[in-house]
């Protein structure tokens, strides 16, 4: 239960789904994270690694003993897999589980055996583009588990993508029909946000205009755009301050992108704050936020900032741009919510600077996207609307396995 947008997704889940019809319990591979400790006490914790620590513990005293078990720990391939899926059937028979509803496709790659082989109904949740983000993080045997996954989401009860981008892409890659996947947005728990901000201390800021940069620093979040429009900045504008970052998050680039900052003599101007387990009080301290990823299913950062009428400056990927077709109020429907720039490897940056200056120069015209925003996020997602639509899934996925 680290602090990804998955994870606070499920979170969301544990915490608000109705007590008079759902009893959930929480699957996980590892008990460990920054949201473990905000699980609600009613929610039943299983875990795969205290069950594989409980068997590693066992003594084998005689020589034929030790060697037989270091015969069973041999790395072969997919047998960590079977032991998962064959523990997830165990809990799913001792728990007498009704529905299984899994996120993200290495959890998909688990439950979708799990559940075939306890005769359980299953909901699934595509959180990304998976033509991006499975072949980047899938690692290897990657046409297996390609083809594996378009048997789980082929076999699953229903199976959610989180924007209509991400089914288009989910239909595409996995050779499924469209109409095979349901768009339920990300929710977002506006009035916890408004509590979190209102409790917590506020970070300490300038009066330099100042952008909050929250996400993995990693290759697909795309960091270095930033960093790029920055150096642009300064030679476009040497006489006027440069802007403050908050570059919150952590990851496998950042000591590489801090050592870029530093060569750049950025290090001013760019603060490395590292993970920070609730964003919501640097977004709400902060002038804007700035989405540089690459490719995204529905970025928790971006709804955030919207709920708090933050501006956001995103890049112009495919969800940014399906947000006009979110809401159903003709007062807020085909609104431009965020400000979009766009990049190519010979003029990375460019337009990120040039975007960063009209938000900050152009106010009337931010502000009146962050107020459109802000409806769209507090009316259109909020976590009461998400919840009922998925919580129809859950239901009807069980009925309709009684039924059969």
């Amino acid at each position: 239960m680290d602090g990804g947008g998955s994870e606070q997704q499920t979170l969301l889940l544990l915490k608000h789904l109705d007590r008079r019809r759902f009893a959930p319990e929480l699957y996980l591979l590892r008990r460990s994270g920054t949201l473990l400790d905000q699980v609600p006490m009613d929610v039943p914790i299983h875990c795969f690694e205290d069950s594989a620590a409980v068997s590693a513990e066992r003594r084998h005293d005689s020589p034929i003993s030790k060697l037989a078990w270091a015969v069973k720990r041999l790395p072969l391939p997919g047998k960590i897999h079977r032991q998962q899926v064959e523990h997830v059937v165990q809990v799913l028979a001792q728990r007498q589980i009704d529905v299984i509803y899994d996120r993200t496709f290495h959890m998909t790659l688990i439950a979708g055996e799990a559940a075939l082989a306890g005769g359980v109904p299953r909901v699934s949740t595509i959180v990304s583009p998976p033509s991006r983000a499975v072949p980047l993080n899938a690692g290897r045997f990657l046409s297996i588990k390609i083809r594996r996954l378009r048997n789980a989401y082929r076999q699953a009860s229903a199976v959610i993508a989180v924007s209509h981008p991400t089914a288009c892409d989910a239909a595409a890659f996995y050779q499924l029909p469209r109409s095979r996947f349901t768009v339920v947005a990300n929710p977002v728990d506006s009035e916890a946000l408004d509590q979190i901000v209102a409790t917590a201390p506020r970070p300490s800021r300038d009066s330099r205009y100042t952008i909050a940069c929250v996400g993995r620093i990693s290759i697909e979040k795309g960091q270095l755009e930033l960093v790029q429009a920055m150096k642009k900045l300064r030679s476009d504008y040497p006489d006027r301050p440069l802007p403050r970052i908050w570059m919150i998050g952590d990851g496998p680039l950042r000591a590489s992108l801090q050592q870029t900052v530093q060569n750049e003599a950025l290090l001013d101007s760019i603060e490395f704050i590292g993970h920070v387990a609730q964003p919501a009080p640097w977004i709400a301290a902060s002038d804007a936020v700035c989405i540089t990823s690459h490719f995204e299913g529905f970025p928790n950062v971006m709804l955030e900032a919207m709920a708090m009428g933050v501006p956001v400056i995103a890049r112009s990927i495919d969800v940014v741009r399906s947000l006009g077709r979110i809401a159903i109020d003709p007062t807020i429907r085909g609104r431009t919510y965020v400000t979009t720039f766009k990049s190519s490897p010979e003029n990375m940056g460019f337009d990120l600077a040039r975007k960063l200056v009209r938000c900050r120069i152009n106010g009337t015209a931010t502000r009146s996207k962050s107020v459109s925003a802000r409806r769209l996020a507090r009316e259109e997602l909020s976590i009461a609307s998400g919840l009922a639509r998925i919580e129809r899934i859950l239901i009807k996925a069980f009925v309709d396995r009684l039924a059969e």
